[in-house]
């Protein structure tokens, strides 16, 4: 088949053709955002949870696209380690607010510039314009605390949506990434503008790992009912066969069944596996009709390239003490969480504690995550039968 015209696009972040079973989250995101729309009245911020791979990047694009074409103010960002977040956050929100000041009544944009200015000054952000000379705002945004200026940014930018009768939405990518300190400001000024009658319309997505939602309760006790978790998993038969057949058939190509059920056995509902075995069999493929044999060798070569891409480079980040803790975990766990004190156990160890070293250090890598207290798990679908089939 021509690969000019191969509809599926794996990799970070770009948009599958189809975004099979997400329909519910589009569909409540409608609501907010016609009651934002309509009303003037915001709703509960969103946490979007999920291992690596399941499409949270790809959401929070697809929910910024939505927002971007009703002229709301949208901010789209990613923690990054070494960065701060407000660094992060004040370079998009400049970019939206510079596009806000040609589409609106400056007059009526001006407060929020200038408590713009003051949270870039107050905070040491260097350099960040939003296309017109603006002082700071006196007494707004400008103690240099991030959690106070934060909640003075929000509201103000909160309270000038509502007048323009759009909404504000910020997205926050890899939250997990941010210190306690910032996700405790984050949702200091969540909080506050949960607390306004009728709630202004700003609206928040974070997303992360799924260990996120401690993390967040960690810093800010009220966190667990500050927000609306929606944990992002792998994809149901139904929707994966429709991830891999909707776009084929869009395409006038189509797949024999016993093809298409070797398609999805090797996936396993993992929504990346899906676009490179999609990917892979349409490029491999004779004809407009994918057989077992195209099927077999797309699904062959779309492992290999998962092994190399994803896996492999992962497993090469690891010490050798580290590779030690892997191997047991895919041992004991078979893609499921295990009790560290096991984990301990299954390699000899006397404690827990034994492991907290390598452990914390998988941590930070983005290897491993705590799905709970005392557990531990990867962070990718799948990393488990990699290490077990080539270590």
């Amino acid at each position: 088949m021509d690969p000019v015209l191969n509809p599926f696009k794996p990799g970070a972040g770009l948009r599958p053709p189809i975004l099979a079973g997400r329909d519910a989250l589009f569909g409540d995101f409608d609501i907010v955002r016609r009651r934002i729309t309509e009303l003037g009245e915001g709703d509960r911020s969103w946490i979007l949870t999920g291992l690596r791979g399941v499409g949270k990047t790809v959401l929070i694009g697809e929910l910024a696209r939505t927002a971007i074409n009703g002229g709301w103010i949208v901010a789209k960002l990613e923690v990054r380690k070494g960065h701060r977040l407000a660094e992060e956050l004040a370079t998009p929100l400049a970019t939206s607010l510079r596009t806000a000041t040609r589409r609106f009544d400056p007059s009526k944009l001006t407060p929020l510039l200038g408590v713009f200015k003051s949270f870039t000054v107050s905070l040491n952000l260097g350099v960040v314009t939003v296309g017109v000379d603006i002082d700071p705002a006196a007494g707004f945004a400008d103690t240099g605390r991030l959690s106070t200026d934060l909640t003075d940014l929000f509201v103000v930018l909160g309270e000038t949506v509502r007048e323009l009768g759009v909404g504000a939405l910020i997205l926050i990518d890899e939250l997990q990434e941010a210190t306690a300190d910032e996700m405790a400001a984050v949702s200091t000024a969540i909080h506050q503008i949960s607390q306004t009658s009728p709630v202004l319309p700003l609206f928040l997505v974070g997303a992360g790992l799924p260990s996120l939602p401690s993390q967040l309760a960690t810093a800010n006790s009220y966190a667990e009912r500050l927000y609306q978790f929606r944990a992002l998993s792998i994809l149901s038969e139904p929707d994966s066969r429709a991830a891999l057949v909707q776009p084929v058939i869009e395409r006038d190509a189509e797949w024999d069944e016993p093809a298409l059920r070797l398609a999805l056995d090797a996936a396993g509902g993992y929504p990346y596996f899906l676009q490179e075995v999609g990917k892979a069999v349409w490029n491999n493929a004779q004809g407009p009709v994918f057989s077992i044999e195209d099927a077999q060798i797309g699904t062959d070569i779309a492992r290999e390239e998962v092994n190399a891409g994803l896996y492999q480079s992962r497993w090469d980040r690891a010490t050798p003490a580290q590779k030690d803790l892997l191997r047991a975990l895919a041992e004991e766990g078979e893609g499921e969480g295990v009790v560290v004190r096991d984990l301990a156990r299954a390699m000899g160890k006397p404690s827990a504690s034994a492991l907290s070293v390598p452990r914390d250090e998988l941590i930070k890598k983005g290897l491993v995550y705590a799905p709970e207290r005392g557990v531990l798990a990867f962070t990718v679908p799948g990393f488990h039968q990699f290490i077990r089939e080539h270590d």
